[in-house]
């Protein structure tokens, strides 16, 4: 009797105290919160507007899915952008494909941005599945907003992102089918093509230790932050005419391979005229 007395006495001396247990349910919940979040495509802390700038900036709205928010392209448009004396200011709606990402999900909120007059640029992009497996009602989207945009001033640009990988480098075959669905496009509306598809496989051929690619992402291939410091690059070389040679010390991506990046991306815009 006495043996079993010390026994549950020790088991009670054992017992975490209350404090501890809240304190572990809390970390439970924060960390099943944070995956939940990134696993339901939230991604905190995104910044999706900044539209504060002089009568001068250029103001894009950019219409995708994560491919253009995940690598922060637009925020690094706007830094490399701003030493070459090219300010621009931005709101992006882009969402996740699978909520409702791309401009076959968001055509009437493009539309509505639009209607309000305050964009030069529209950057537009579709769920690539959507594109693939539809393109006639890709070719019509983009005919629409491309229409709407014109009869507002602004400028519609056509955005081929990398969205297909293997072994963390662009899948050639898959993304040839979506380049020339956006292809046929720019050219059947005489619009700007921003081929970044094309683009990351010639860096990957002339760097062929680049990664571009974000490792281990559970939402499938996205642009890491040099992606989205490369696709920057060839944004401003296409849009703008801007050889980036100079990173600014504010660059989002500090990789050393940072300036040999935005050479290729001129080299590829160069080669493509």
């Amino acid at each position: 009797m006495k043996l079993n007395n010390k026994i549950k006495s020790q088991q009670k001396s054992k017992k975490l105290p209350t404090w501890v247990k809240v304190s572990i349910a809390i970390l439970v919940i924060v960390i099943a919160g944070t995956v939940w979040a990134e696993l339901s495509g939230i991604i905190i802390l995104r910044k999706t507007e900044d539209m504060v700038g002089s009568e001068n900036a250029i103001s894009v709205l950019w219409v995708g899915n994560s491919d253009v928010f995940v690598g922060e392209l637009p925020g690094q448009l706007k830094i490399v952008a701003k030493p070459h004396g090219v300010e621009i200011i931005y709101k992006d709606i882009s969402r996740h494909s699978n909520r409702g990402g791309g401009i076959s999900g968001l055509k009437d909120n493009a539309i509505n941005e639009m209607q309000s007059g305050r964009f030069d640029y529209i950057v537009l992009m579709d769920d690539p599945w959507q594109t693939r497996d539809n393109t006639g009602d890709f070719l019509s989207d983009v005919r629409l907003l491309c229409e709407e945009a014109r009869a507002h001033g602004t400028i519609p640009v056509l955005f081929n992102a990398t969205w297909a990988a293997t072994g963390n480098r662009p899948d050639e075959a898959r993304l040839s089918t979506t380049t020339e669905a956006y292809k046929q496009a720019a050219n059947e509306n005489d619009i700007i093509l921003v081929n970044a598809a094309d683009a990351w496989i010639y860096a990957y051929q002339i760097i062929p230790e680049v990664s571009l690619i974000n490792r281990f992402d559970p939402r499938g291939p996205h642009p890491s932050k040099a992606g989205g410091f490369f696709t920057a690059c060839l944004f401003a070389a296409i849009l703008f005419d801007l050889q980036i040679k100079d990173i600014p010390k504010d660059n989002r991506y500090k990789g050393n391979d940072a300036i040999d990046l935005a050479k290729a991306a001129w080299e590829f815009v160069q080669l493509s005229r």
